[in-house]
This record gives structure tokens, sequence and C-alpha cells, in this order.
């Protein structure tokens, strides 16, 4: 069944004049016209436009949100709600007030699917206290302990694992020589362990020699490592030591600012966010399934 103009406009939240610049700039053209012009959308399309409407309105150029898809722009809408819905927690980690911050993100973890929690909660309260941290509005403290209890949550979400079959592919994830911020590799063992992969969480600043050995001993054919911060030439340094240390088979899997800007290495990808992260999980579990 098709939706009509001012239903479509009504369900959406977009004006007549939004529509139609949409329409003459990006493409986004009704299913179809009567003779008489009137404009037909099915429930997709005005799903769609509802989400580009919500997610504009939370900060993203329209430009960069058109070619995403629904599923791609639902995944953001729940980040962007999410945001705005940490204020409360901002406020306990502003107070240094731990008791309230573990309660508010303890029930948190036990009302959202752990990778929902990871998605709405973890990863954008950390980028939001970071950021509050820069301007000078949370202490160093607070940002320690806020590190602290969502490490802790995240490490209790492992209990809602399935465990790892015995063929399972493996990796392992920590973080460069010096690099004590290790919530990103935390996350990563996470959602690999939730998505059947056997992942090993290996903590923070390891060498490259240890680092390999524990991917041998492992028998790993991944190995992942997050980076905040960090000297540009130092984490190459120790990428292409740690490559040269793994067999070829082995792939290294990168992620985090600190790698934003490093030049491409054989056999090393970087992932820019937690939907290629995860789209890579998808991809070579199969083929590596397939080529045992």
């Amino acid at each position: 069944m098709l939706i009509g103009l001012a239903e479509t406009l009504a369900t959406s939240g977009i004006s007549k004049l939004l529509l139609h610049a949409w329409e003459r700039r990006y493409g986004l053209e009704p299913t179809e016209r009567s003779p008489t012009g009137r404009r037909f959308y099915t429930r997709e399309q005005v799903e769609r436009l509802r989400l580009l409407k919500t997610c504009s309105d939370g900060g993203h150029r329209i430009s960069s949100l058109v070619p995403l898809s629904n599923e791609a722009l639902s995944r953001l809408e729940c980040e962007l709600a999410g945001r705005r819905t940490i204020s409360e927690i901002i406020e306990a980690i502003k107070d240094m007030d731990s008791d309230r911050l573990q309660a508010l993100l303890q029930a948190r973890a036990e009302t959202e699917a752990p990778e929902d929690f990871i998605r709405v909660t973890a990863l954008p309260l950390m980028r939001e206290v970071g950021s509050k941290w820069a301007a000078g509005e949370v202490s160093i403290a607070a940002e320690h302990m806020t590190t602290a209890y969502i490490k802790r949550v995240l490490g209790g979400l492992f209990d809602r694992c399935p465990m790892p079959s015995p063929d399972a592919p493996r990796l392992i994830a920590t973080t460069p020589e010096k690099e004590d911020h290790d919530v990103g590799a935390l996350v990563v063992t996470l959602l690999a362990r939730l998505r059947g992969w056997n992942a090993l969480f290996l903590g923070a600043s390891l060498p490259a020699r240890d680092i390999a050995d524990a991917a041998r001993r492992r028998e790993v054919v991944c190995v992942c490592l997050s980076a905040l911060v960090g000297r540009r030439a130092t984490l190459q340094l120790h990428l292409e030591t740690l490559r040269s240390s793994l067999s070829p088979y082995i792939d290294i899997w990168i992620g985090g600012a600190a790698y934003g800007n490093l030049p491409p290495i054989t056999g090393v990808s970087f992932m820019s966010n937690m939907d290629v992260f995860l789209e890579a999980l998808a991809t070579a579990a199969p083929a590596l399934q397939k080529a045992e």
C-alpha cells in the first residue's frame, strides 16, 4: 500500500520544502507520481525519510547519511538516542559518585543486549567523557573512574556470550606498547565472542614480540590492536615489527584514532568504526571455516 504526501510528511517529520530539496539534491524520489503530480511513497521510503531527518537533526550531514542503508541509519539513531540519555551518567561522573555511576551502568547493561550496551552506552559515554576531559569539564580522576567501571561492566557481559565451538576462528586483542587505553580492545574481544569467535583479551601495552608469541601459542587467525594515542612513527614501527614476526596467514586489524593517519601496511587492515569491524568478522569467519 502506497502512502500519500501528507501522511509521509507527518510520519517522517520533515517539511514539504525540505522533501523537495532532498529530491533535487539526492534523488530521494517517490515510488510513484499520479498524472496530476501527486507523490506516493512506500512504507520503507517513509521510514528512511524519518531516519534521515532524525540523524541529520542529531548533527550528521545529510550528504553523509544518504548513502547509508536503513539498517545503518537505525544503528546511528540508536547511538544518538544513547548520547541524549547519558546526561544522568555524566552528572554522576562529574560528582565522582561511583555508587551511582555503577548503578546506572549496571541498569543499562541488564536492560540492553550486550551489543546495544556497547553501541548505545559504553562507546558514546567514553567519547563524551573524553571530550569533556579535553574541555576541562571533568577531571582525569573522573575519566579513570569511568573507564574502570565501564571495563567492570563489559567484563561481566562475557558471561552472556555463547561458548565458542571447538573449530571457531581465534583472535587476540590488545594495545601497543605504552598505550594504556584498552577499552577498545576489550570491546573488540566481546564483540567477537558475541559473534561466535574464540577471542581472548590480553590487556594493555604489549610489545610486538609478546603479541606475536601469544598469537602463535593461541594459533590465532587474527590479531586486533586498539590505540587512541601514540606517536605515528612509534606505532608504525610496532606494527611493522609485529607484521614481520607473524605468519602471513595471520591478519592484523587495527582501530582507534591513533592509527587513523598511518600509511598502508601490507597485511594490516584499519577498522574505521564498529560496523566495519563487525562486517570483517562476518566476512572472515565463513571463509576461514571453509579453508579448514
